[in-house]
């Protein structure tokens, strides 16, 4: 078994997680990734295989590895455990990038924000006309009701 007692997570530990990460983000159950890894990479993992894995319990091979990465758009390099020295240059590139990001996930926040609102006010219109739909069908039939029985009686 190669969970640790550390504080800081294996390379397999690490792995793992972004595994089932981005498996989750794709909604894909174990027994999916497991199909997924079958039928394009020809690697044969069983689902319970797939969840040791995530938990960082089981050995990785070379080739499960590779496979993984490759069909879950995963970055190897991040799991090396080392970074690689930056030169004064590289870093303030790096540093210009990291604030892209940072406003690019913040652009991202918020817009997930406002359509999560918009979403959440067009489901309440939506509640809101098919309960009107169903009252004024209800009502409908309770009249055509009525007068079906008039006229039988």
């Amino acid at each position: 078994m190669l969970v640790t007692h550390t504080d800081t997570p294996t390379p397999e530990q690490q792995f793992g997680a972004q595994v089932r990460e981005a498996r989750e983000v794709r909604r894909w159950s174990q027994e999916a990734l497991a199909r997924h890894l079958r039928d394009e990479a020809g690697l044969d993992l069983h689902q319970t295989a797939i969840a040791r894995l995530e938990r960082g319990e089981r050995a990785i091979r070379f080739n499960e590895v590779t496979a993984l990465a490759k069909l879950l758009g995963l970055d190897l390099q991040t799991y090396s455990g080392t970074l690689p020295a930056l030169t004064d240059s590289e870093y303030e590139w790096a540093l210009g990038q990291l604030k892209l990001l940072q406003a690019e996930d913040e652009r991202t926040a918020a817009e997930w924000e406002r359509v999560v609102l918009e979403q959440d006010a067009l489901l309440s219109e939506f509640v809101e006309a098919r309960r009107t739909a169903v009252g004024k069908r209800r009502a409908m039939e309770a009249m055509i009701q009525e007068y079906e029985e008039r006229q039988r009686g």
